[in-house]
């Protein structure tokens, strides 16, 4: 039983999850046309924000507000933490509902105005927020498991279509450092967990801390297999391609249902705004939390406040 304004680990999971696998399939190709490229830069990536949101992973071990604790430590340096998240987490934001709209009007609404999708997605984006932390997750979760049943039929009416040989290498170095800072600047997703920490209903002292890693683990092995079926898929054709997996679902086949792109669009153009809507409801947190400190008491073992 989930306590008031507490949301379980695995719901946490669920939309750090989700957040991450949107950027992948929404955001346009990145620089790299070959493989072996597009892949290494990929890992390189999730290891390199992983290994800077170490700090916070092992914190989350034993505490449950991060910019809480620095704030009391430091009320500059708390602030100065608290601001710099919480813009990071506005500007990737605001960078997911203008690629999403791009995206939109290239898979979906093909000559619509993109202004207009903009501007809907942002009045969506900030509804979710507005949701507030348990609606949201209960609402990601069901998102999740739509994305997820859309993804793996399109996979599966794939498999005709997959050749091995299509995992080569032989890419411009100079593309590669694009393609790796690219990916890099697709993340966000640890400042959404710090900033949704407190809000976790521990069932252990370990919940969130595991809850991290278990992200950092399949987060990189879904985003590694999605890069790696586009490109079995569409192999040459793979570096044509702007939306690899969109173009990957327009070859499925599955029985009255023919092609899966539009589904696959819809669907993961609807988790792109959640994501958009996630990391502005972190973003309100992250303030609210590091404003309110100040009146934070911290509570003793046996009960009575420090």
């Amino acid at each position: 039983m989930i306590k008031k304004h507490k949301i379980s680990a695995s719901q946490l999971f669920c939309l750090l999850i989700l957040s991450r696998l949107s950027v992948e399939i929404v955001f346009p190709r990145t620089a790299s046309a070959a493989a072996v490229e597009a892949i290494s830069a990929l890992v390189i990536s999730e290891l390199a924000r992983f290994a800077l949101a170490l700090p916070l992973i092992v914190y989350s071990f034993n505490g449950d507000n991060i910019h809480r604790a620095v704030r009391q430590k430091n009320r500059f340096f708390g602030w100065v933490g608290a601001l710099f998240a919480a813009l990071l987490l506005t500007g990737a934001s605001l960078r997911t509902l203008f690629l999403t709209s791009e995206f939109t009007v290239k898979n979906l609404l093909i000559g619509g105005s993109m202004w207009t999708i903009f501007i809907i997605s942002v009045v969506l984006a900030v509804y979710a927020a507005v949701m507030g932390t348990e609606s949201l997750a209960r609402a990601g979760v069901i998102v999740l498991m739509a994305a997820a049943l859309v993804t793996v039929a399109v996979m599966l009416a794939d498999i005709p279509y997959m050749r091995s040989t299509a995992i080569t290498g032989g890419g411009d170095f100079n593309e590669f450092l694009d393609e790796l800072v690219e990916r890099f600047m697709r993340g966000g997703d640890y400042l959404i967990f710090a900033a949704l920490l407190p809000y976790v209903d521990k069932k252990t002292k370990y919940s969130a801390g595991k809850c991290a890693l278990l992200f950092a683990m399949f987060s990189t092995l879904l985003s590694v297999l999605l890069c790696v079926v586009n490109c079995l898929v569409l192999r040459e054709m793979y570096g044509l391609c702007e939306y690899p997996f969109i173009a990957a679902a327009s070859l499925s086949d599955v029985a009255f249902f023919k092609r899966l792109d539009g589904a696959a669009a819809a669907v993961w153009m609807l988790c792109a705004v959640f994501r958009s809507g996630l990391m502005l409801l972190a973003a309100g947190k992250t303030i609210s939390e590091i404003y309110h400190a100040k009146n934070y008491k911290p509570v003793r073992e046996n009960g009575g406040a420090a």
